[in-house]
């Protein structure tokens, strides 16, 4: 196929199978009033919390996702074979992610705590008269 750029013709090799099919069916388009729902959520919440808490919930989030795999991952488990597993079977396999989430989040906290009794505060020394 020949593409025509600014009086420039170039040639392009593009399967015909592909062409066929462009924009056909939804995933190939976006939805922008999905997308502009989604704004208006995230904008909402940032109105709601604040900026600094809507971060801070955002890296405590993606925490919990990160543990989450961590432990699934440990287990030998995907998330859809964690799906397919009897529901007594997930109930002990969350409590045992909340708990280590929770473990976490203290080590966190103590690790802060440190660190801030640590550090060293400068004070300007003024020459007075």
């Amino acid at each position: 196929m020949d593409v025509v750029v600014d009086g420039k013709t170039y040639a392009v090799n593009i399967p015909q199978t592909g062409l066929r099919n462009m924009g056909q069916g939804k995933s190939q388009g976006t939805d922008f009033a999905a997308m502009l729902e989604e704004q208006n959520q995230v904008k909402n919440q940032i109105m709601d919390k604040g900026f600094g808490k809507y971060v801070s919930d955002m890296q405590q989030e993606k925490l919990e996702e990160k543990i989450r795999e961590k432990v699934l991952a440990a287990m030998g488990l995907t998330e859809e074979q964690f799906n397919q597993l009897p529901a007594e079977q997930r109930a002990a396999i969350e409590q045992a992610i909340q708990e280590t989430i929770q473990k976490e989040m203290m080590a966190r906290a103590e690790e802060n705590a440190k660190g801030k009794s640590n550090q060293a505060v400068s004070v300007p020394l003024i020459a007075m008269k």
